[in-house]
C-alpha cells in the first residue's frame, strides 16, 4: 500500500462527485451543501469544498477527507473505505504484509472459511437439491456466496489449521467452539451457509441453516460476536443493496436470509434483513459505531418492514419497530403479507406479487390502527387499545405535522375528539418518558445536540498514527509533541490511549498511507494534526457549553447561565488564539 495509491484515488474521484452520490448537494458559491448526513437537521450547514477536497458541518463538527466520509457513513475502518474507494475509483489495491494486524487475520480467516464453504456446496448434491427446490438459482448462490458446512466435527478446523491458523485464532473469529473436554470443534455442521459481509462487502461472519431438520438443533445458528461482528451493527445484504436504496428512496426489511435473497433474485435489490432479531435501539453505540438501522437512515430515511403473517412474527416485528426505526426518525411503513406465507414462499410462488405487497405498504400507525378496530369490537376498550397499542409508535414520531394528521385519522376512526386523542397521548409519553423525537438528550452520559461522538475520532487517528511512525523512526520533536498532546488531552490522556493502543497499527498503516515515509516533513504535518485536535476538542466543549446554556435558560436557571456564558466566552478566546498559531 504506498502513498501514491491513495493519491491517485483522491485524484481520480473528485469530493463533490463521490459524496454527491451518497447525498443530494446543492452548488453554494464555490462549494456544495446539503443537510447533514451524521445528524438530524432541518437547514443545510454541511458543505463540500472541492477547492480544499473536504467537508465541514457547521452543525455536529464532522468533517474530513473521501476516506473519512465513506468510514463515518458507512460504518467502516479505513481499510474498509480503502476498498470501497478502489472499486469506485478503479485504482487496484497491492497487499501489504506490514499491514497485517489482528483485525486484518480475522478476515483473512472468515475469507478462507468462506472460500471452504463455497467449494463444499459444489460437491453437496442434497444442499443444491435443497436450494433448488427454494427457488435459489446458480447465478444468485454465486453472487452471494453461499456454502454448505459438510456433516462431521471438524472438517473446518482441520483445513485451517493445514494451512497454518492456530486453534485459539480460529475460536476467536467464531468459526469454531470448545466441547467439555477442551476439544475445538466446527461451530457450522450440516448446514447451508450464507456469508454475512460488512458494507465493504468483506466477509465478517456466517448464518448457517440446518439442512436435515433433527428436531433437536436449531433452525438458524449464527456467528457469536466477534472482533469483527456484532449482530446490532450489521445488516445482512447492505453491501449489495446500498446503492438501490438511494436510487429507489427507501430500504425494505424482511427476517430472513431467504427472504432477502429471493427478493434481490426478482429485483428488489433494496432489501435487508437483520441477523436474528438484533435490531439496535439508537443509531449509535455507546463507541459511536454506527447501529445496524443508523446505516441503513444514511442511505435513506424510508424504510418498509415486510412481515412473516404469523402472529408472533408480526409482534415481534412491531417491537422492532418501536424500538428502532421509529425512535431514530425514520419513516416506517409495513407491508402485510396475507396467506400464511412469509416473502421468500410468496416470491416462489408469484414473485410479481411480491412487489404488490410492497406497494401497499401502510403506515405503521395506519397499519397498527387498522389491527386495533378490527380486533377490538367492544367500543369501551377500542380507546385502551389504541393507546397500548398505537400510541408507542405515534408517540416516536418527531413531525409535529405528522402527528396531527394520525391524530386526526385516529380520531376519525375511533369516533373520538381530537382533543382527547391528543390529551391522552401527552399523557402516554409522560407516563412512559418516551423521547420527543430522536434529537432528545441520551440518557447516559452527558451529551448534548449537535456534539459529535465517534468511535475514535478521525484527527486522533491521524495524529496518533503519524506519532507513532515519528517515534518509529525516532525523528526529532517526537516527545516534544507527545507532551503537547498530553497538555491539550488533560485527563482525558490515559483513556484516548486506552482507546488507541489496540489498533496502533491500523493507524500506523494510514498514516503511513496518508503521509508517506518522508520523516522531513512529519514535524510539519504533526504541527497541523495538534492544532485540529486542539481546535476540535475546543470546539466540542464549546458546543457541549452552548448546549447547555440552552437547557439552563429554558430551565431559568440564570446562575448557571451566567457560568456558562463565561466558560463559552473563555472558550472563543482559545479558539481564536489557536487560530493564530495555524496563521503564524
Amino acid at each position: 500500500m504506498s502513498r501514491s495509491t491513495v493519491e491517485e484515488i483522491k485524484a481520480r474521484l473528485p469530493i463533490e462527485e463521490l459524496i454527491g452520490s451518497y447525498v443530494k448537494l446543492e452548488k453554494a458559491g464555490k462549494s456544495f451543501k446539503a443537510k447533514c448526513p451524521f445528524h438530524n437537521e432541518k437547514t443545510a450547514s454541511f458543505f463540500v469544498s472541492p477547492e480544499r477536497a473536504g467537508y465541514y458541518c457547521f452543525g455536529c463538527g464532522a468533517k474530513g477527507d473521501i476516506f473519512s466520509f465513506v468510514e463515518q457513513f458507512e460504518g467502516l475502518d479505513f481499510k474498509g473505505a480503502l476498498r470501497v474507494l478502489s472499486e469506485k475509483s478503479g485504482v487496484p489495491l497491492a497487499a501489504d504484509p506490514k499491514a497485517d494486524s489482528e483485525r486484518d487475520r480475522l478476515l483473512r480467516i472468515t475469507e478462507e472459511a468462506a472460500q471452504f464453504f463455497e467449494a463444499e456446496l459444489k460437491r453437496a448434491a442434497d444442499a443444491t437439491a435443497y436450494l433448488d427446490k427454494r427457488g435459489i438459482s446458480p447465478e444468485t448462490r454465486e453472487s452471494f456466496r453461499l456454502g454448505y458446512a459438510p456433516e462431521g466435527w471438524k472438517n473446518l478446523v482441520k483445513r485451517l489449521r493445514a494451512t497454518g491458523w492456530n486453534e485459539s485464532f480460529i475460536e476467536k473469529a467464531g468459526l469454531a467452539k470448545r466441547g467439555d473436554r477442551g476439544e475445538l470443534y466446527d461451530r457450522f455442521r450440516g448446514r447451508i451457509i450464507f456469508p454475512i459481509t460488512d458494507s465493504s462487502g468483506r466477509v465478517i461472519a456466517f448464518t448457517g441453516r440446518i439442512l436435515k431438520d433433527d428436531e433437536k438443533s436449531a433452525k438458524y445458528l449464527n456467528s457469536p460476536d466477534t472482533p469483527l461482528y456484532s449482530k446490532s451493527n450489521v445488516l445482512f445484504g447492505l453491501d449489495k443493496a446500498k446503492s438501490e436504496i438511494r436510487r429507489a428512496g427507501y430500504s425494505v426489511l424482511v427476517e430472513g436470509q431467504m427472504d432477502l435473497i429471493l427478493s434481490h433474485q426478482v429485483g428488489v435489490k433494496n432489501a435487508v434483513a437483520a441477523s436474528g432479531t438484533a435490531l439496535a435501539p439508537a443509531s449509535a453505540d455507546e463507541t459511536g459505531m454506527m447501529s445496524n438501522l443508523g446505516l441503513v437512515k444514511r442511505l435513506s430515511p424510508n424504510m418498509i418492514i415486510a412481515l412473516d403473517s404469523d402472529s408472533a412474527g408480526r409482534a415481534a416485528a412491531m417491537r422492532a419497530v418501536a424500538a428502532t426505526a421509529l425512535s431514530l426518525g425514520m419513516s416506517v411503513k409495513i407491508a402485510d403479507i396475507e396467506g400464511g406465507k412469509d416473502p421468500a414462499d410468496l416470491i416462489l410462488d408469484d414473485p410479481g406479487r411480491w412487489k404488490d405487497v410492497l406497494a401497499s405498504a401502510k403506515h405503521v400507525v395506519e397499519f397498527e390502527l387498522a389491527n386495533v378496530i378490527s380486533e377490538t369490537a367492544d367500543r369501551h376498550r377500542l380507546s385502551r387499545a389504541i393507546r397500548e397499542r398505537v400510541f408507542p409508535f405515534l408517540a416516536r414520531i418527531e413531525s409535529e405535522m405528522d402527528k396531527a394528521y394520525y391524530v386526526k385519522a385516529i380520531a376519525e376512526s375511533a369516533s373520538l375528539s381530537e382533543v382527547s386523542v391528543w390529551d391522552d397521548l401527552r399523557k402516554f409519553q409522560q407516563t412512559e418518558k418516551l423521547p420527543a423525537g430522536p434529537s432528545e438528550l441520551k440518557k447516559s452520559g452527558n451529551t448534548v445536540p449537535g456534539v459529535p461522538t465517534h468511535r475514535l475520532d478521525l484527527v486522533e487517528r491521524r495524529m496518533f498514527g503519524l506519532l507513532h511512525l515519528m517515534e518509529s523512526a525516532a525523528a526529532p520533536l517526537a516527545a516534544e509533541y507527545r507532551e503537547k498532546i498530553k497538555k491539550i488531552a488533560g485527563e482525558s490522556y490515559p483513556e484516548m490511549i486506552r482507546r488507541i493502543e489496540p489498533v496502533l497499527s491500523d493507524l500506523a498503516f494510514e498514516a503511513e498511507a496518508f503521509f508517506g515515509l518522508e520523516s522531513e516533513r512529519f514535524p510539519m504535518q504533526m504541527g497541523e494534526l495538534v492544532l485540529n485536535y486542539e481546535e476540535d476538542l475546543i470546539n466540542q466543549e464549546l458546543l457541549r457549553a452552548m448546549g447547555e446554556l440552552r437547557l439552563a435558560e429554558k430551565a431559568g436557571d440564570n446562575a448557571r447561565v451566567t457560568e456558562l456564558a463565561r466558560i463559552s466566552q473563555d472558550l472563543s478566546v482559545k479558539k481564536s488564539e489557536v487560530a493564530k498559531q495555524r496563521r503564524g
